[in-house]
């Protein structure tokens, strides 16, 4: 190499770290960098007794099972132990993924893949920070080609591939090329991976798909591009393109040519119309309440502030109004059996809101993981667990719309809020894959709402002096109400946002 002044210099061994290292790309990825005299430490679930210890040692292998909430202070201690001062690359390879239709997933399933697929990663970044910012290096983060598509088999997994590119997109404008930022979407390739989601090979040729050899040797020169996201192999980048700029073309010709694999709900009454929202009690769930009780709904709101509840209650009894207030976090499985319980007398429902969500702002290496971990359940892991649940006891109509809450971060970046776009972006690529699922009778929209005029908005936002931008709640549940009795899929509020978005896409 030659630096500034023209003078030979040697090339330094890089520092590496993988995870998901003991089978199928991440192993091939390892195999690789090791083969270059690079330095490589590696993650795995199994202990170390079970693999090659001529490759595999205690001072280069940690165990550490991602799923748990210890995984990332596990590592950093690691870390800590061995002679290292920095990384150059930081490789997020471990993944795991389950096959069936969203009714049939258990919430321990959910929960893992949120936790292993988007929770590690984003809990491995905050405390590797030191080690990966001291030379400028880059965290890699290997998605899927799976983000850009619906997939209504493996809804879950799609959408916690397409929440990490969220996550990163936002982190990579936030630290400024300081720190690099890469996205990899490898297609289907020949792992264990596909038999361990239950997937037959009846049902997937996964055995003609290419090898995590060829498919890491290809990562490995991605890797060392300055690309900020790479498609890895020809027809999966025309999969993947196809899936974002034709997106309601394709998902339509997939819900017309597919029979549901959701259970269907049955046939509505003839009585009154009923609609749940969640996070109610305020803001643009108050509004949305407001609209359909005014419309002629029955509304059930679900919140978490008791206070909050009680004088939205009152505020609707005046108004002689059917809304009925429950306290309920849908966080825990407690609040979402307390939600069934409570909609039961009312079902099967028109339409369910899933409107509840938080943000926390600031800069991401700085953040408080457990606050980034509370935007995850409650923007994320809660929508779908009461999502999986509602489809199990068949709760909505055979004619029903479940509404999902997203974001204008969705087409575009969000720095300081790296941790909310992922959450959004997850639950936009879920409402997507459900939408495909669930055929062409059930409908699901999803919105992607601006600046909005609440409190929660003006609390989180750096600067309140464009007040008068912000979307007032009240249009914003008027557009939400009309996107729904016309059925459309997506809905985004206000012409400067639909150019954003616009922009975004392309």
């Amino acid at each position: 190499w030659l630096n500034a002044n023209n003078n030979i210099i040697m090339a330094r061994q890089k520092n590496i770290f993988i995870t998901g290292a003991t089978d199928g790309i991440g192993r091939a990825l390892a195999i690789n960098y090791r083969s270059k005299g690079q330095q490589v430490w590696m993650l795995g679930r199994k202990p170390l007794t079970e693999l090659d210890q001529s490759f595999y040692t205690p001072s280069n292998y940690v165990q550490a099972d991602l799923a748990l909430p210890n995984a990332a202070e596990r590592v950093r201690q690691f870390l800590a132990t061995q002679p290292v001062r920095y990384l150059d690359l930081f490789i997020h390879n471990a993944g795991i993924g389950y096959y069936g239709a969203a009714a049939v997933q258990e919430p321990q399933n959910i929960h893992d893949m949120l936790a292993v697929n988007l929770y590690a990663p984003i809990a491995l970044t905050h405390a590797i920070w030191p080690w990966v910012g001291v030379v400028d290096g880059k965290f890699v983060f290997i998605s899927s080609v799976m983000s850009g598509l619906p997939g209504p088999d493996y809804a879950v997994y799609t959408a916690t591939k397409a929440a990490l590119e969220g996550f990163a997109r936002s982190l990579r404008a936030e630290s400024h090329q300081h720190v690099g930022v890469q996205i990899i979407r490898p297609g289907a390739t020949h792992t264990g991976m596909h038999a361990k989601m239950g997937i037959s090979q009846a049902e997937m040729q996964w055995q003609d798909f290419p090898s995590a050899p060829k498919v890491a040797n290809t990562i490995t020169k991605a890797i060392a591009s300055s690309r900020p996201a790479v498609t890895i192999g020809r027809s999966n980048k025309l999969f993947y393109l196809a899936g974002r700029r034709t997106k309601p073309l394709l998902d339509n010709r997939m819900r017309q040519s597919q029979a549901s694999v959701e259970p269907d709900g049955p046939p509505a009454g003839k009585g009154r119309q009923w609609c749940v929202v969640t996070g109610a009690a305020a803001g643009i769930g108050k509004a949305l309440v407001r609209r359909f009780s005014a419309e002629g709904f029955g509304v059930v709101g679900v919140d978490m502030d008791a206070q909050q509840i009680a004088l939205t209650q009152d505020e609707f009894a005046v108004a002689n109004s059917r809304v009925h207030m429950i306290q309920a976090d849908v966080t825990t499985e407690a609040g979402r059996q307390a939600v069934v319980a409570a909609i039961q007398p009312f079902a099967p429902l028109a339409v369910f809101i899933h409107n509840a969500g938080i943000n926390y702002v600031g800069s991401f290496p700085q953040t408080q993981l457990p606050r980034q971990q509370a935007v995850m359940d409650v923007n994320l892991e809660a929508p779908l667990m009461m999502t999986a649940l509602l489809l199990r006891q068949r709760l909505l109509t055979d004619r029903g719309t479940f509404v999902f809450m997203a974001s204008l971060s969705n087409y575009v970046s969000y720095p300081g809020a790296a941790v909310y776009a992922a959450t959004k972006d997850g639950i936009a690529a879920y409402a997507r894959s459900l939408r495909v699922a669930m055929g062409a009778r059930r409908n699901v929209l999803t919105v992607y709402p601006g600046p909005t005029r609440t409190a929660y908005a003006r609390r989180y936002s750096p600067d309140n002096s464009r007040e008068a931008a912000r979307i007032p709640p009240e249009e914003l549940a008027a557009g939400v109400y009309t996107a729904f009795k016309k059925r459309q899929q997506t809905f985004i509020p206000g012409i400067i946002n639909r150019l954003f978005a616009t922009v975004g896409e392309i």
